[in-house]
């Protein structure tokens, strides 16, 4: 009788459970990018015959590591050590493929031989390269031919394979090129060590440890990735599956609701009969869960399909490659079931609790959720149609402003950042230009020799420059702390408005940001652990921007001892005498110095890596809301139109054409978009603004910045949401004949 039930009405739920099935593919989708992002990440390194891996410690990732090259030699005296070998690990950017891994290691280390050559021959010496094998497939160049890195040609002579997405999306030089591409003058990534047969790796471990050097330790065997690391990942997949299973909920519950509402009558006559209300609630609830377990199906396969799709596009399929485990399809078929649940609740509820007499006289869509009210006489007729049903109308009005709330706070966040970041240390003032690495996939993996500085501190138009190291600590104590480094005596620092205590004046100390103070709970006079050194706050201030204050500011010097980035900085804030010759300057860096890119400070942020990644998230993030509001959309006006046949029936027999139906459903269509987006438009910025707002690791950095062009852009698709959603109800209602219109039950 269930299934029964569902088919009689098989338009409404499909497009129910097709809602439901996009939310639950986002759940399984999502859950197996981010797990096969983890698990990726965890062996990229340290994948061959060797035994243990040391990075530096607390390093996020083991493209933020940097490790003196003498600690190599430390490393070879500890007792249990068969062989030590460095290595490099980053990230570049190609025209091609905008995350490109780049590997460094000795010609003959058992490093190196992991990465098994199917065409060609191995490095052989320096200006070499082998690519991955699904490299190739997104850049142009074949053995023989260069391949430029930061505008250095390096001539490919072989192809390998692993065995691993990512390691195949990247290539590998020899260890003294990938640190000239790195910038890693003296400093390696990370240290791979081959224990003597026969030894116990934990003791040797504990051996290491003893040296008291900076390091993280782990076998290759068991390599983890950063616990804190893998939440955010993993946060962020379920963040953006929960809009598409809200949506869906609702749309679940606005479907269940019209089929209560239409079958009253059927209800009352069930009730009637003698059936309690135990009997009348269990058959709407399982009507709710078993098109949620079909839709669960329907989705896990959805997901599964969608992941294996994503894990083939050119360039960046390699990252985005899902690694499927039980307990994701788990999740995904308890999402799916839980809401069938909460869906069905109301309605199941509703349907129980409706009384017999009242049932067996509704009359069906000449009937309204509640009887009189101003609003039931306010606007036109497409208002008022869709006030009869406010239930309805506030169920699908919350789905689709959900979808529209989600693209104007990804738009606010994006505009905050963007703001934050060119005003970063103060250099969106005008005359000012902020000079990073060029192409650089990462603003964190920025290096800029500090010659530059120099040379450019010699231009007759410069004024001053200002280098900064830029870190990021994520612990336990820390999990999202911004670390800068800075000359005390540089002009940047007057950025910095103190509210309390004074400036850095010696390497062991440090002044913070308000939020980090007020997140971490740190006063003047606390210490606070870096890279397992400590320093003493010595000064508080804020700058307005929540980039800035969310950190906190080291000396230049020390920053870059415990970052391990010596004579390299992230930044360069160049002041220019004259503001308007603030472009000429620019376009002077940029061609002097070909391995940098100057930018005018108030645009710098637009041209980097970072924002055209998080603005591409931005916008998959919106569509696929909007897609789940379309359903929402295209199913509330189809209910429409089921519960008003007679209705329109009686309309067409009085003479309305068809084109005046189809224009009234339409309007109806818009106007509820419209009334959506206008209500998710508030709903984001109020949400997003309390938010920001709250003192939290990291709350500040969603700090938003409210443009035109956001609401703009986020009520302009809600409305195209309309036109879509409502065409085919629309077209449908036009074409339904007065005769059998009327004699529909």
């Amino acid at each position: 009788m269930i299934f029964k039930n569902l088919m009689r009405r098989s338009v409404r739920s499909g497009l129910t459970l097709l809602g439901i099935a996009i939310g639950v593919a986002a759940v399984v989708a999502l859950g197996a990018i981010a797990e096969g992002l983890t698990s990726n990440f965890a062996v990229a390194v340290g994948g061959g015959s060797n035994d243990l891996l040391i990075t530096q410690a607390e390093a996020i990732d083991p493209a933020l590591s940097s490790l003196d090259d003498t600690v190599g030699e430390r490393l070879r005296t500890v007792p249990g050590v068969d062989r030590v070998e460095p290595g490099v690990y980053t990230w570049v950017s190609t025209p091609e493929l905008p995350f490109f891994l780049l590997f460094g290691y000795e010609i003959g280390s058992a490093a190196m031989d992991h990465y098994r050559i199917v065409e060609g021959k191995p490095l052989s010496g320096p200006g070499q390269m082998v690519i991955g094998h699904r490299a190739t497939e997104s850049i142009d160049v074949a053995i023989g031919e260069n391949l430029r890195i930061y505008g250095t040609p390096f001539r490919v002579v072989g192809i390998y394979e692993t065995g691993q997405g990512i390691e195949e999306s990247g290539g590998v030089l020899v260890l003294e090129d990938a640190q000239t591409a790195a910038q890693y003058e003296r400093k390696v990534s990370l240290y791979e060590i081959g224990l003597r047969r026969g030894d116990d790796a934990d003791a040797t471990i504990s051996r290491i440890e003893s040296l008291d050097l900076d390091l993280k330790i782990s076998k290759t065997s068991e390599r983890e990735t950063n616990q804190q690391y893998e939440q955010m990942l993993q946060g962020f997949a379920w963040g953006i599956a929960a809009i598409a299973i809200f949506i869906g909920g609702l749309g679940m519950m606005n479907s269940m609701v019209m089929s209560v509402l239409e079958r009253t009558r059927e209800i009352g006559t069930l009730r009637a009969l003698g059936w309690s209300r135990w009997r009348v609630l269990r058959i709407i609830l399982g009507e709710s869960v078993a098109l949620s377990a079909l839709g669960g199906v329907v989705g896990i396969v959805l997901g599964f399909g969608l992941a294996k799709l994503a894990g083939t596009i050119p360039g960046a399929g390699a990252l985005l490659t899902g690694v499927f485990t039980p307990d994701i399809f788990i999740q995904g078929m308890a999402t799916a079931l839980v809401l069938g649940l909460v869906g069905g609740v109301y309605p199941a509820w509703r349907a129980a609790g409706l009384r017999p007499v009242e049932a067996l006289s509704y009359e069906g869509g000449a009937a309204s959720d509640f009887k009189g009210g101003a609003l039931s006489r306010f606007g036109n007729q497409s208002f008022r149609n869709l006030w009869r049903r406010r239930n309805r109308t506030l169920l699908a009005a919350a789905g689709i402003g959900i979808g529209v709330g989600t693209l104007v706070m990804l738009g606010g966040i994006t505009a905050g950042l963007i703001g934050q970041m060119n005003n970063l240390a103060g250099s969106g003032s005008p005359g000012n230009i902020t000079v990073m690495q060029r192409d650089v996939p990462d603003m964190s993996l920025s290096s800029v020799d500090e010659n530059v500085v120099r040379q450019i501190q010699a231009m007759p138009q410069v004024e001053s420059v200002s280098p900064m190291v830029l870190g990021v600590v994520l612990t336990p104590e820390l999990p999202l702390f911004i670390l800068h480094g800075l000359d005390p005596n540089s002009e940047a620092m007057d950025h910095y408005k103190l509210v309390a205590g004074r400036r850095v004046q010696r390497p062991s100390e440090i002044i913070i940001g308000s939020n980090a103070a007020e997140s971490y709970k740190l006063e003047l006079g606390d210490t606070l652990t870096l890279y397992n050194t400590r320093y003493k706050v010595v000064g508080i201030y804020e700058t307005g921007v929540a980039w800035e204050e969310g950190g906190g500011i080291l000396a230049l010097r020390e920053s870059q001892r415990i970052l391990n980035r010596p004579r390299n900085v992230s930044f360069l804030f160049v002041n220019v005498k004259d503001p308007a010759m603030a472009e000429p300057v620019q376009d002077a860096i940029n061609q002097r110095f070909p391995k940098v890119r100057a930018s005018i400070s108030s645009e710098f942020a637009q041209n980097t890596d970072d924002i055209a990644s998080m603005q591409a998230a931005a916008g998959a993030i919106g569509m696929l809301a909007l897609i789940v509001g379309g359903i929402v959309v295209a199913n509330t006006m189809i209910m429409s139109i089921y519960e008003r046949t007679r209705e329109i029936g009686t309309l067409r027999a009085l003479g309305w054409p068809g084109k005046r139906i189809l224009s009234q459903i339409m309007q109806e269509s818009l106007l509820l978009c419209l009334l959506s987006a206008g209500l998710g438009s508030v709903g984001a910025v109020l949400l997003l603004s309390g938010l920001s707002s709250i003192p939290m690791p990291g709350g500040a950095m969603l700090r938003p910045a409210w443009e035109p062009d956001t609401f703009v852009i986020a009520i302009g698709l809600a409305l195209v949401l309309g036109l879509l959603g409502g065409f085919y109800p629309a077209w449908r209602a036009s074409n339904l004949q007065p005769v059998e219109a009327l004699r529909y039950e």
